[in-house]
């Protein structure tokens, strides 16, 4: 403990967490109002959480999690709503290792939403947002699920300084855990995944899977294994299906054209040409819909140079019963070459649209639309959160006192009787003393006296005999091994289906041995008793 303090004052100076500042000019997507600083704020000033420091808190619970394998999750919720008084890299690291020893844990099973919560609004306050994706790809190892208002916050940040990469690495976890039921994440998961799309290289969808030679393999004892096969969603590995999936997902249930034309990329870069042949049936039986020209472009570039990987559909699980069919690529490519693209043509359904500047001005009007309606829901979600914690922190309380007025009162009871006692002792001389003799002579009597490993004698002997391998296991003598004089000649009998472990060993149960020879060799239960089947009543 004491190490760990001198370690804690004695950190390096280069490793101080440089703060963000934000100008008052600075152009965001969300309101100020949507992201609920005040609100926030006054959260961050409760009684709960200013009476706590984070150097002693970190510390506490890093000792508890070494001693006693345990700590409270109101504690890790405390310690992800005080991050932002961090000072150092150090600090985060030590925070992040405690989140991960803690998943370990039974407590673990208290998580609550309001944890991701803080730890996204603490790493955004402190500039380290980059951390975070880490964190949220290893879900076994961590356990955090964004919420659709934390997922906002973090996907805002990212797209304010064109990091896009990285906001499409968020939208793509939304996308595995199906958490996208707000049209502001819609919005800012298209604007994302879109801008990335434009900006991507060959280099950003290299996969990163590095083929090994044989004799370099060495195989280790892991905790579980992956599946051989490839269920097209969480095994998902190559980038780019990765990022079209996303897409399809944030535009789906389509209503304008620019959204039926990312769509449509989508499952271009997802490789589903059937999904692209039901889009684009759907397109030419709106009127109001039409296509974007370079997605129709991009889509005969990929039919032209496809090619089909034997290897990449024996990956694949057998389709479900309650999925619909797809069409395979061969006839999904003749069927849109040959019937689709010439109908589109023909309805002039083929136009130039400026996808870049609809998922902009796509996302400034919900933004707009989610300030008026989201922001009152977002603040009481900080409040009920707020309470929750605070509830939870009072049953804490309040079974800490209920403990520890159950200790006085048996403290109080061994004291009173300790006085009792010694006020009555030469009244009740006698009794204590016969009392004392009985307790002492208890345990002498022969049916109940054991002599040393005794005990574990008659268990080895139980686990070695069996009635249908009359050759033993091992030997009763655990330092020598079996001599060939010690087998039995009659090893090589039929096996005997009725096993001596079965049964209890009494006084009742004991049969001579000839008696036993008798029932083994008519293939008899131990009861001598023909089996139920084998009776006969009439």
């Amino acid at each position: 403990m004491m190490f760990r303090l001198v370690q804690h004052a004695f950190r390096t100076s280069h490793q101080v967490i440089k703060r963000p500042f934000l100008c008052s000019n600075t152009r965001t997507y969300l309101s100020d109002a949507y992201q609920a600083f005040d609100k926030w704020d006054e959260t961050l000033s409760s009684e709960i959480l200013q009476k706590t420091n984070i150097s002693e808190l970190l510390i506490d619970v890093e000792d508890k999690l070494i001693r006693k394998k345990y700590v409270s999750s109101l504690d890790i919720e405390i310690l992800a709503a005080k991050l932002t008084h961090v000072d150092t890299t150090e600090d985060l690291k030590l925070a992040e290792t405690i989140l991960e020893k803690f998943r370990h844990t039974p407590e673990a099973l208290e998580f609550q939403p309001s944890l991701a919560y803080s730890l996204v609004r603490n790493y955004l306050d402190l500039g380290q947002k980059e951390r975070l994706l880490p964190i949220l790809n290893e879900k076994v190892k961590y356990g955090i699920f964004l919420d659709r208002f934390s997922a906002n916050l973090l996907l805002n940040a990212f797209l304010l300084e064109k990091k896009y990469k990285e906001a499409a690495q968020i939208c793509t976890d939304l996308m595995l855990q199906d958490q996208d039921d707000d049209q502001l994440t819609r919005a800012l998961g298209l604007n994302a995944c879109y801008n990335y799309y434009l900006i991507a290289t060959e280099e950003d969808f290299k996969s990163q899977i590095i083929e090994e030679e044989d004799e370099d393999i060495v195989k280790v004892k892991v905790q579980f294994v992956r599946n051989i096969t490839n269920d097209d969603h969480f095994d998902l590995t190559d980038r780019r299906k990765l990022l079209g999936k996303t897409i399809a997902y944030f535009s789906r249930d389509a209503t304008n054209s620019h959204v039926i034309s990312l769509q449509i990329l989508g499952h271009i870069l997802y490789k589903k040409f059937g999904r692209v042949c039901d889009a684009l049936q759907t397109v030419l039986d709106n009127d109001k819909l039409q296509i974007d020209e370079g997605i129709i472009q991009l889509l005969e570039k990929e039919l032209d140079g496809y090619v089909h990987n034997p290897a990449e559909f024996k990956e694949n699980l057998p389709q479900s019963p309650y999925r619909r069919l797809e069409l395979i690529p061969e006839a999904a490519r003749d069927i849109i070459k040959e019937k689709l693209l010439p109908k589109l043509r023909q309805q002039n359904k083929i136009v130039s649209l400026d996808l870049k500047q609809f998922v902009e001005t796509n996302l400034v009007e919900q933004a707009t639309l989610a300030d008026q309606r989201d922001t009152s829901k977002h603040e009481q979600q900080i409040t009920i959160w707020a309470r929750e914690r605070q509830e939870q922190l009072d049953d804490q309380i309040h079974r800490f006192v209920i403990e520890q007025k159950k200790l006085n009162l048996m403290e109080r009871l061994r004291l009173l009787e300790e006085r009792d006692e010694l006020l009555s002792f030469f009244e009740n001389e006698s009794r204590i003393v016969m009392h004392t003799h009985e307790k002492e002579f208890a345990d002498e009597s022969f049916e109940s006296t054991r002599a040393s490993g005794e005990h574990e004698y008659f268990e080895l002997a139980r686990e070695h005999y069996h009635w249908n391998r009359m050759e033993p296991r091992r030997s009763l003598h655990l330092d020598k091994k079996l001599r060939d004089e010690e087998m039995s000649e009659i090893r090589t009998w039929s096996p005997y289906k009725y096993l001596a472990e079965n049964w209890k060993y009494d006084l009742v149960d004991y049969v001579p041995l000839n008696e036993k020879m008798r029932r083994r060799k008519e293939d008899l239960p131990p009861s001598g008793k023909p089996p139920y089947h084998k009776q006969f009543f009439f």
